[in-house]
């Protein structure tokens, strides 16, 4: 194998892992992505709860892949919610909420990301202390040409909001926690919103709900040492697989010249050696072509 194909091959091994990692990377948008994952919820209730009772919530079982997640379907009549608002699972919807566009029925899934949270919903210098948790709604009319996928937007009319309802945060011994309500909107937008005594979150409009705690900068340093840590790691790892690779190659290289002086050696008429003093040199061992004086006279 020439020193020119090793260089190609050693240069596709390099790359392998940038590519590995861009798959993943690629992968992992497309599977964490949350509206796919609403749309994928609300089908499954729908496959699961065929013909569901107005105004029964069903709590809908999810398979292995989900492990964590935990989902809720009801079906609602509009004029329920204006008159008597909803409050199923955590969240309570008040009354004289108002559905834009008007329909008659509604499908509310509501959700609890749990252990998942962290990776459908991100936060910079934020991190998360109760799970994300939330709902989303579509229009169950049957006339409705978009009905089963359109989100449909919910109109709280005065000071109405919806509550939303966290369980116990346990806390470490001597933490203070800095708590923010984070509101994750259908649109992607991020909206923030003050915490109260029994970690309770007013908010107005649907969407996915959870408390943060602004990490400190004294984290963030840590963060940053541990990352150029394992930069320092890999570029001294990187240096040693130049050198490794400079070594073969040129181990390579004089391997293929001793191997071409052979060949031309081979192909040479083989000559006698002789020793003089300590060297050892080349010598024929006889001449092919006698001399011959040009003149037999001698004085």
């Amino acid at each position: 194998m020439g020193s020119r194909n090793i260089i190609w091959m050693m240069f596709y091994v390099s790359l392998t892992p940038f590519l590995i990692i861009r798959g993943t990377l690629a992968k992992k948008q497309s599977d964490h992505d949350p509206c796919s994952l609403d749309k994928f919820l609300h089908d499954y209730a729908q496959k699961v709860v065929k013909l569901p009772c107005t105004g029964t919530l069903y709590n809908i079982s999810l398979h292995s892949n989900y492990s964590g997640l935990e989902i809720s379907y009801v079906q609602i009549e509009t004029t329920n919610i204006w008159a008597r608002g909803i409050n199923y699972s955590l969240i309570h919807i008040p009354p004289k909420t108002r559905i834009r566009p008007s329909v008659k029925r509604l499908d509310i899934v509501f959700h609890n990301l749990g252990n998942l949270s962290s990776y459908y919903y991100s936060l910079p210098n934020h991190r998360f202390l109760t799970p994300v948790i939330g709902f989303t709604t579509y229009s169950a009319d049957r006339n409705t040409p978009a009905n089963r996928s359109s989100i449909q937007k919910l109109k709280l009319e005065g000071n109405n909001k919806i509550l939303v309802r966290f369980q116990s945060i346990s806390l470490k011994k001597g933490e203070k926690l800095t708590k923010r309500c984070v509101r994750f909107r259908p649109n992607g937008n991020i909206v923030f919103s003050n915490v109260t005594s029994s970690n309770l979150c007013h908010v107005r409009g649907q969407g996915h709900f959870a408390i943060v705690d602004r990490r400190s900068t004294s984290f963030w340093k840590k963060q940053t040492n541990k990352w150029w840590a394992i930069g320092i790691g890999v570029g001294i790892g990187l240096l040693f697989m130049g050198i490794l690779v400079g070594i073969l190659l040129c181990n390579c290289a004089r391997k293929k010249k001793v191997k071409s002086m052979q060949l031309q050696s081979k192909r040479s008429e083989a000559l006698d050696s002789v020793w003089v003093g300590r060297s050892k040199m080349p010598t024929a061992g006889g001449i092919r072509t006698q001399p011959i004086l040009e003149n037999d006279y001698l004085p």
